[in-house]
């Protein structure tokens, strides 16, 4: 079974497509030739090219079905619509072709083939990795330093574990148990900050030079990069860009009360999904 081969036509495939609909089954293949051949570019499919009326440069691509896609269709009942397995079809000059993607798989677009073994295996490779060498930091789920205008926290504080390596943190030459993570709200450090990201903060109650710091302004938790004028003041830059939405400000702490400016952290690392 694992040896069948079928090799199919876009149209071949369009009419498998219409055959299953018409039973009421979804083969979860394109419906379109478009769509098709889309797919089989993005999951780098096998293909020999034919000799054809009508086709690009006299050709048509003739695409060997992966084995994945084989699969789907026996577990749905419609191995019957490919016909007879073939290990090769009649044509003169048909040449096997495998080209590289061009582009990485989207999201959602299925598992390169050569990766699924992974796929499988994966709980019982999890299982043999030992955890000597990861140690956990605190995540503040609910905190959101505001990379914006400012924001508010009044909630109790939520924590849970992030892992990372041990020998990450011998790197960077500080000790997980002085660091936190928390949020990120707003995109006002962007791009250096995307919103909702998740920081890595090294815990710190002064300002030890230039950099992104989360800090407490009055009632508001913020995220900015700050840079120190003089003994007293200190300058509050948005990585963004649009100075007209987040322009730059001094703050003086002469004019503000001890306990209305605390430091939290100084920014060690991040992780986002950037747009």
């Amino acid at each position: 079974m694992a040896d069948e081969v079928f090799k199919l036509s876009v149209a071949e495939i369009v009419d498998l497509v219409r055959k299953s609909n018409e039973l009421g089954i979804q083969s979860g293949l394109p419906s379109s030739k478009p769509g098709i051949m889309d797919r089989a570019e993005r999951q780098n499919w096998a293909y020999e090219e034919e000799p054809t009326q009508g086709g690009k440069n006299g050709l048509k691509r003739i695409y060997t079905l992966p084995s994945y896609v084989v699969e789907e269709l026996r577990e749905k009942g419609l191995l019957h619509l490919l016909g007879t397995p073939s290990t090769a079809r009649q044509g003169a000059s048909a040449k096997p072709h495998r080209s590289f993607p061009k582009t990485p798989a989207r999201t959602g677009g299925g598992i390169p083939e050569f990766m699924r073994p992974m796929v499988a295996e994966y709980d019982d490779w999890a299982a043999e990795q030992g955890t000597d060498s990861i140690v956990p930091v605190r995540y503040h789920t609910n905190v959101f330093g505001s990379a914006g205008n400012g924001y508010a926290f009044g909630e109790e504080l939520r924590t849970e574990a992030m892992w990372f390596r041990s020998s990450f943190f011998d790197v960077l030459g500080v000790k997980p148990a002085h660091c936190f993570c928390t949020r990120v709200k707003g995109d006002s450090m962007y791009p250096t900050l995307t919103d909702r990201g998740t920081v890595l903060w090294q815990m710190t109650s002064r300002y030890t030079g230039e950099g992104i710091y989360l800090f407490r302004q009055v009632d508001e938790l913020r995220i900015k990069r700050l840079q120190q004028i003089n003994g007293h003041t200190f300058r509050i830059i948005s990585d963004n860009a649009n100075k007209d939405i987040y322009p730059t400000t001094d703050l003086d702490l002469r004019e503000m009360q001890d306990y209305e400016f605390e430091v939290y952290g100084r920014y060690l690392w991040d992780c986002s999904i950037k747009p």
